[in-house]
């Protein structure tokens, strides 16, 4: 798990001091482009992470920055970088864990850095819904959410057609729009989203998919 990697990261790093992104992905056994993107993401969400370049660089937590986060419970960890959408948190079904780990998360670093970090909600608000209000129910979006945890198999009623089994792998909010990716690699909009079944038939993932690059060469197109 994503969450359960970053809070291995932010031990090594608390233990070990300065450390490149090479030695960092070997200890965590992915790629350094992973790496990067998780410095980049715990950044974003308010931890006094930062890179280094140049010869005798590395990646390095602020001094005297100590983290207590192993208290975290598996669903806190999992939510960790919802910390700050608490919206998006909300429409999941996983509101409570990221206030929980909210808390935890701003108990574990300098009361001044705390209060930096929150003072962002002073100036910036993300609102995941267009103008005209949300267009899926949050119920449905939790029992997908729960569907793509667990691998199980779903159908989906969009708009007027029949029942559409499908295989979930992840979910992407895109301009106020919620997207599904099957393990077909295809991409469904839920805005027309009625209804949604689960099964307990349980299906395999494809082997190293990782969503956030399947999406970025979605975007892309094909080439």
């Amino acid at each position: 798990m994503r969450a359960a990697r970053i809070l291995e990261m932010l031990l090594i790093l608390q233990l070990r001091g300065r450390s490149t992104a090479r030695e960092l992905a070997a200890a965590l056994e992915v790629s350094e482009r992973t790496i990067l993107r998780d410095v980049e993401a715990l950044s974003e969400a308010g931890l006094p992470i930062y890179t280094n370049q140049g010869a005798g660089g590395g990646i390095e937590l602020l001094d005297g920055f100590e983290t207590r986060l192993t208290g975290l419970t598996a669903a806190e960890a999992e939510c960790l970088l919802l910390i700050g959408q608490p919206q998006v948190a909300h429409r999941l079904g996983l509101g409570v864990p990221t206030r929980s780990a909210q808390h935890k998360l701003s108990n574990a670093i300098p009361k001044v850095l705390a209060e930096q970090a929150e003072s962002l909600t002073d100036w910036f608000l993300h609102d995941p819904d267009p103008w005209d209000g949300p267009r899926i129910p949050h119920g449905e979006l939790r029992r997908i959410r729960h569907s793509i945890r667990r691998c199980h198999r779903i159908e989906l009623y969009l708009g007027d057609a029949p029942a559409l089994p499908l295989e979930p792998l992840g979910l992407v909010l895109k301009a106020g729009s919620w997207h599904l990716v099957t393990a077909e690699q295809t991409v469904l909009c839920l805005d027309e989203l009625r209804a949604t079944r689960l099964t307990t038939q349980r299906f395999k993932p494809p082997p190293g998919f990782s969503l956030s690059d399947f999406w970025s060469k979605h975007q892309r197109g094909p080439r």
